[in-house]
């Protein structure tokens, strides 16, 4: 099965991913939208609910498990249609338990490669 790890160019990324300490920029709460698309889907633009941003990254809350290692384009923040086109990359995904243990809803944290 093919890992996105044994891959050279994430590995590179990853390595780069590690050394920056996210908890060293500040992070600014607030619900806004993220604009996107992945990579293996270009052509769909996808919107998710940014709960937190700050100048490295973003978490997100998904519907589903985003795969670790995926890679996009952020093409804009709303409100205020503030543009980034960054390339991103998802640095981590898990469920949100309720407060019965159901899982309610899933979050990620993207990061800007």
């Amino acid at each position: 099965m093919d890992s996105p790890h044994r891959r050279p160019h994430v590995k590179r990324a990853s390595a780069f991913l590690e050394a920056v300490e996210r908890r060293d920029t500040n992070r600014h709460g607030g619900i806004g939208e993220f604009i996107l698309f992945w990579h293996h889907d270009p052509a769909q633009c996808c919107v998710y609910e940014a709960l937190d941003t700050s100048g490295t990254g973003a978490r997100i809350r998904t519907d589903a498990p985003l795969p670790e290692g995926m890679t996009g384009v952020a093409v804009r923040y709303e409100p205020g249609a503030i543009a980034i086109d960054r390339a991103i990359m998802v640095v981590w995904s898990r469920g949100i338990r309720d407060s019965e243990g159901r899982v309610s809803h899933h979050e990620a944290g993207i990061r800007y490669i």
